[in-house]
């Protein structure tokens, strides 16, 4: 039976002096002045952790010291990277690699990823069978120390994964050297929680080339083993508590008033998410989200969500398989999404509908909303808010604190490990009939879709002979050729023609290496939405 719980959540507001809030000044001042090896920032999602980095970058006291950014997805590198450019470019020449050239006198970003070297193959015409991607990577490395005292470089804990444990770059030990006394920056540390690898990253990095580790998060939710990794060194926590600002009068506004509606329902089956998304989706104002915690879900939904309201509506996808283009967000604009959406994305959004499953996801989703103006969220769940919730009119922290981290369960799971930094993985290029659309994703596409072909001779095919398969399949040429650049850089496994499932089937992949195949095993199959 459906219940509904509707709240007021009232709006946070945050001290500021000078152009910054006591959280900054203290995380500054701990970065340059303290013995802490590790600094552990919490602070709010819109507080202004960003603007801490951005202020060491100009900082003088930091020339010639290597600072190095890494954020969880893709998504984010590229959104931190264009608020950094277009903040400091205000005061100084920015450039950022690929899309840029190095200059000198200014601020360097290296913009360091699978995608930004595929877009700058692609852009420069290089011919991609002949590419060395060390010999590329060290001398962008190189160009970066002669052109400015400052820089950064923006990455993902992968890369670092692979330079410090694994140092698979020829000239790890050069690329470590150019690095030697980092600031080492984890934006959203609290998605590493159950990667078994994270901690062990964190104390490597300490060992060689970080002179700090910065973590931070508005949730900074920790393993037993990460915690067991920061009780080894000095560590500085930094709390928010020192900056808040009771009104207007002592402060400004950062977090907007919310409405928040909770729905606890069965939204694990299909017909009755879909019922409430129908009456919902046309009631709540736009620009809107709507985030699903499964992207199986989401591919589902979309198609039905999209046929039943025709042009009415426009919904682009945000998830780990598709970033719609180009979209404008507008009073018809309904973007459908994962966890992708999740952290650091910028897009302002009015209205919310979200799957909540984890208090660290719930808080980061709801903070997508209430940014620049009053906004709202709906929740929907399967677990009970009911004991958790006295009144109707709530402080923002009470709602975080006392009710939704309560009432949801800790992110924490079985731990992911593997040779690789997020467990073993591989990639496949993926032709979806349904949608027409060629992707390159892991081998979570067994789980999600029906293989019609699969072309398991891939890795010893020559480049032509892949080009005539994606051809074949009705990929564009534009695809193919950024499909092929990604498979020189980090080699796929195969590629796969599939249709989406009806039902979700749990999949294993074991690298056999005897033979040096995959085994794929499909276990028992699911309703539509998983166990």
């Amino acid at each position: 039976m459906e219940s509904r719980i509707k709240l007021q959540v009232d709006p946070r507001f945050v001290k500021e002096e000078n152009g910054f809030r006591p959280f900054q000044i203290e995380t500054l001042d701990a970065i340059k002045n303290s013995d802490a090896k590790i600094i552990l920032v919490e602070a709010p999602v819109g507080s202004g952790k960003s603007y801490i980095i951005r202020n060491l970058i100009m900082d003088e006291y930091f020339k010639r010291k290597a600072i190095v950014l890494t954020y969880p997805t893709k998504i984010l590198m590229d959104a931190q990277v264009g608020a950094m450019k277009k903040e400091l470019s205000e005061s100084i020449e920015v450039a950022v690699w690929p899309e840029d050239e190095f200059v000198k006198n200014g601020i360097n970003i290296f913009n360091y990823s699978s995608s930004s070297l595929v877009r700058y193959l692609q852009e420069s015409g290089i011919n991609i069978e002949n590419l060395n991607k060390s010999e590329l990577l060290k001398n962008v490395f190189l160009k970066l120390s002669f052109y400015s005292p400052k820089e950064a470089i923006v990455t993902s804990p992968d890369v670092l994964w692979l330079l410090v444990d694994r140092k698979v770059y020829k000239g790890s030990k050069r690329l470590q050297l150019y690095l030697k006394n980092a600031l080492v920056f984890f934006d959203e540390f609290h998605l590493y929680s159950n990667l078994s690898n994270f901690p062990k990253l964190v104390d490597d990095l300490l060992e060689t080339i970080a002179s700090k580790v910065i973590l931070l998060s508005a949730t900074p939710y920790q393993s037993k083993e990460l915690e067991e990794v920061i009780k080894k060194q000095r560590c500085k926590e930094i709390s928010f508590s020192k900056s808040v600002a009771k009104s207007d009068e002592d402060g400004e506004i950062f977090n907007y008033p919310l409405d928040v509606e909770i729905y606890q329902f069965k939204y694990t089956r299909k017909e009755e998410t879909l019922k409430k998304l129908s009456e919902l989706i046309p009631e709540i104002e736009k620009p809107a989200a709507v985030i699903f915690d499964s992207l199986f879900r989401l591919q589902h939904l979309k198609r039905e969500i999209e046929n039943m309201f025709g042009n009415q509506y426009k919904f682009p996808e945000w998830s780990g398989m598709e970033k719609s283009r180009t979209f404008e967000l507008d009073e018809k604009t309904v973007v459908l999404g994962t966890s992708a959406i999740e952290v650091g994305i910028d897009m302002q959004f009015k209205s919310l509908i979200t799957e909540v499953s984890y208090w660290t996801s719930a808080i980061q989703r709801i903070g997508r909303v209430g940014r620049k103006l009053k906004g709202k969220a709906i929740m929907f769940t399967n677990r009970d808010f009911v004991p958790y919730v006295e009144d109707e009119v709530v402080s923002r922290d009470l709602f975080e604190n006392e009710i939704v981290k309560k009432a949801l369960r800790d992110p924490i799971g079985e731990l992911v490990s593997g040779e690789m930094f997020r467990g073993d993985s591989y990639n496949f290029v993926l032709k979806d009939k349904g949608t027409k659309r060629g992707i390159i994703y892991s081998e979570s596409l067994f789980a999600l879709y029906d293989i019609k072909d699969y072309k398991d001779d891939w890795r010893i095919s020559d480049m032509q002979e892949k080009k005539g398969i994606l051809k074949h399949w009705g990929i564009n040429n534009e695809e193919i050729e950024r499909i092929l650049i990604h498979d020189r850089i980090l080699p796929l496994w195969g590629a796969v023609l599939g249709e989406l499932r009806d039902e979700y089937c749990d999949v294993k992949v074991k690298y056999n290496k005897e033979d040096k195949i995959l085994d794929i095993i499909a276990d028992e199959r699911y309703t539509f939405y998983g166990a």
